[in-house]
């Protein structure tokens, strides 16, 4: 019970203390309603995590830390498919007879959000870091196969990117989350990650940094001179969440605007001020070995381990109802036209996973880690644990917050040996390569496989397109061989918004972002 009231004083102290920062003093003749309410100046966005203020396109990979790039910074087009461009920096693309060569005509009377005009200049020096930086998110999609690509600057409003070969998916691998950053800011530094110019962005997009408080919110302010038109919320707060059960709590008093919600809160919120928008993301979301752990390098005990799991218990019991989930058996979503369920799926099977587990060298305790906040994670992860006793093994959970996991990951540490994730990798199968390729920066699992890094070589250069399918139908099967990722559920991500917001259809509910525009977001004043 103390801890309960901890966090909802915690909570409601944040609230008050943003009040008196950023909201003018509330009319005597007002003061007198019970219920409180976010100022119609200020859209306020609760979060479970903190994206903190290093925002670069060169390491930014994680969901919130893209949805505030996106606010400061623009890409060149937003793709969903060859028939769903919204072009934004560029205005049209050229590809080349012998499609190695786009050309990308780019949007004259940008300004930065200093004054400064925007040019090929900064979309050359964004890529040149992204190609010399083999950590940066999306390097595999301008270095394939050890070439990189090379870029020509036709004019200030015109650039050629030149490939080595034949990609087959080249317009989304450019703006695959890579948005443009300024060359006047950082002229000739070294790197764009862990740079002290990064907390104090100078960007394209439609709102500016005004404060950032670790752990607690960032404070952004409306860019008058955005190229798409002043956005219509003059602030947006992302108050990072300490407390869900307080934060939902602040969402039906209309405190905060728009906060990520669970299956089990639908009922919660029906008749409320609050609408549920559940909208599909293609989102994978799975279970991986952490190979940097020596107790998970027998592939018997990892057999028994995904042969012991139960996939319909962990998303029956994360997810409420089929309604809003599919199982997932591959690494791409069942939606992908280059899908197969034609492999190893590892439905339970004790007997199986004993025998596998009899041919184990060892079996130890394993460590199971997943997101602090994620109420579907701890779900999974505890039905995990009572099906991994059921043939003998130990698990221990550890709910650690999503930074430090994947730091973690990142560095090779071997802490855990299991983890909770998910990924949203786009439309084309190849962009799936940098979570399982050797050395890849997004490969979480330490995953090494030649077999497996030569189809996903092949398959990004194929230009025969049956003969793709193929490759990646075997580049399926060969993962799920490895026993290393145990594929769980895809599934529809819920947003609670509070009724007085409009603008919804025309910001548009995308995956990862939440919002493609947020600039087109207003209140309702009735």
């Amino acid at each position: 019970m103390n801890e309960i009231i901890r966090s909802l004083g915690k909570w409601a102290l944040t609230v008050a203390v943003l009040a008196l920062l950023f909201f003018p003093a509330t009319p005597a003749a007002a003061r007198g309603r019970q219920e409180v309410a976010a100022p119609k100046d200020t859209f306020i966005y609760g979060i479970e995590g903190d994206p903190g203020n290093d925002i670069n396109t060169i390491t930014i990979g994680d969901r919130y830390g893209l949805t505030l790039e996106r606010l400061l910074y623009t890409p060149l087009y937003n793709y969903y498919g060859p028939d769903d461009i919204t072009y934004l920096l560029a205005e049209r693309i050229e590809m080349s007879d012998d499609k190695r060569t786009v050309t990308f005509h780019l949007r004259r009377g940008v300004s930065w959000s200093d004054g400064v005009p925007f040019t090929a200049d900064d979309v050359i020096f964004t890529f040149e870091h992204i190609i010399k930086a083999d950590y940066a998110n999306g390097h595999d999609g301008f270095v394939f196969d050890g070439k990189p690509v090379t870029l020509t600057k036709r004019d200030d409003y015109t650039v050629e990117i030149h490939y080595p070969f034949f990609i087959p998916n080249v317009i989304e691998l450019t703006v695959n989350e890579h948005f443009i950053m300024p060359k006047h800011i950082y002229g000739n530094d070294a790197t764009l990650d862990n740079n002290p110019k990064n907390a104090n962005p100078v960007g394209t997009g439609p709102y500016k940094l005004a404060e950032y408080v670790a752990g607690q919110y960032i404070k952004l302010v409306a860019n008058d001179t955005y190229f798409r038109g002043k956005p219509r919320i003059p602030n947006i707060i992302f108050q990072v969440v300490s407390d869900l059960n307080s934060a939902k709590l602040a969402l039906q008093k209309g405190e905060i605007n728009a906060l990520v919600l669970a299956n089990t809160d639908t009922d919660a919120f029906k008749n409320t001020n609050v609408t549920i928008h559940a909208y599909p993301e293609d989102r994978v979301g799975y279970m991986s070995f952490n190979l940097s752990s020596s107790r998970v390098q027998d592939i018997n005990l990892r057999k028994a381990v995904l042969f012991a799991l139960n996939r319909e218990e962990m998303n029956i019991g994360a997810y409420l109802s089929k309604d809003f989930y599919v199982d997932a058996y591959s690494f791409l979503p069942s939606s992908s036209a280059y899908f197969t369920g034609d492999l190893e799926k590892y439905d339970q099977d004790i007997a199986k996973a004993r025998q596998y587990l009899a041919q184990a060298t060892s079996k130890p305790v394993l460590r199971i880690a997943y997101g602090v906040n994620n109420i579907q994670q701890e779900v999974q992860a505890m039905v995990a644990q009572q099906n991994l006793r059921a043939i003998g093994i130990t698990a221990e959970l550890l709910a650690l917050d999503g930074t430090y996991l994947y730091d973690k990951l990142q560095e090779g540490s071997g802490e855990f040996e299991l983890f909770l994730g998910g990924y949203i990798m786009g439309i084309d199968p190849s962009n799936y390569a940098t979570l399982f390729v050797t050395g890849s920066v997004s490969n979480y699992s330490h995953l090494s496989d030649k077999t497996l890094d030569d189809l996903f070589t092949a398959g990004s250069i194929e230009e025969d397109a049956a003969k793709r399918v193929r490759i990646y139908h075997d580049a399926q099967r060969r993962l799920a061989d490895l026993a290393v990722l145990y594929p769980i559920v895809t599934n529809k991500r819920l947003l609670g918004i509070t009724n007085n917001i409009g603008g919804i259809e025309e910001a548009r509910l995308i995956p990862i972002y939440a919002f493609e525009d947020m600039s087109k977001l207003y209140f309702k004043y009735n």
